[in-house]
């Protein structure tokens, strides 16, 4: 996957003086769309000896080197990534493992690795060595061959967009008024799948807006 900015701009507009957020969301962020809504500081930005070999997929690692990914607390979802900042905290896993794949007796090395990049309880979001795809695990149903819940996202910096898009509308999210609340989960909810499809389907996604009922 090669980085390209698509629909991003570089100008904010201004209200009574003062800067606003642009409403373009682009398909590969930059780190100051992503830090405008995620605070400064918010991305790990690893150096490239810091990555694991199993990582393969050229445009996650691109994108970890030179965009970074946010790690950081959603308090308003429990969304957290801040383990990433730990020395091995992007640590590769057996995929077939986790998922049931491998028979119990099986002692062969790993061929197929995931590595966790988003925790949300106990629920994982894993992200796939070779083809930089986001899939959902559950640790609970790991030794019954049920770990794997399918597809989340497309790609890194997809996620990346969509934990900033949570961010972005934190506020109204947290509302006292539920007219508010509810009008911020159904526009953040279309904002979500309209930038990646995935998330229309994705059981990790309907049990975070789950939190709003």
């Amino acid at each position: 996957m090669r980085l390209t900015e698509a629909g991003k701009t570089d100008r904010h507009g201004t209200h009574g003086g003062h800067a606003v957020k642009s409403t373009d969301t682009p398909l590969i962020p930059d780190a100051a769309w992503l830090e405008e809504r995620l605070g400064e500081g918010a991305l790990w930005r690893p150096e490239e000896a810091a990555l694991p070999v199993e990582l393969t997929d050229a445009g996650s690692r691109e994108f970890l080197l030179t965009v970074g990914f946010p790690a950081v607390y959603l308090d308003v979802v429990g969304i957290d990534s801040r383990h990433l900042r730990n020395e091995d905290g992007l640590k590769p896993l057996d995929a077939d493992e986790i998922y049931g794949n491998r028979y119990p007796d099986d002692d062969s090395p790993p061929e197929n690795f995931a590595l966790a990049v988003v925790l949300a309880g106990d629920q994982h979001l894993m992200l796939d060595a070779a083809d930089g795809g986001i899939t959902h695990y559950d640790p609970n149903g790991w030794d019954h061959g049920a770990g794997w819940k399918g597809a989340a996202a497309d790609s890194l910096p997809h996620l990346a967009v969509l934990i900033a898009l949570i961010a972005e509308s934190s506020t109204a999210l947290e509302s006292d008024d539920d007219a508010v609340r509810a009008a911020a989960v159904d526009a953040l909810r279309r904002r979500m799948v309209a930038h990646d499809s995935y998330v229309e389907d994705s059981e990790f996604w309907d049990e975070i807006f789950e939190l709003f009922d």
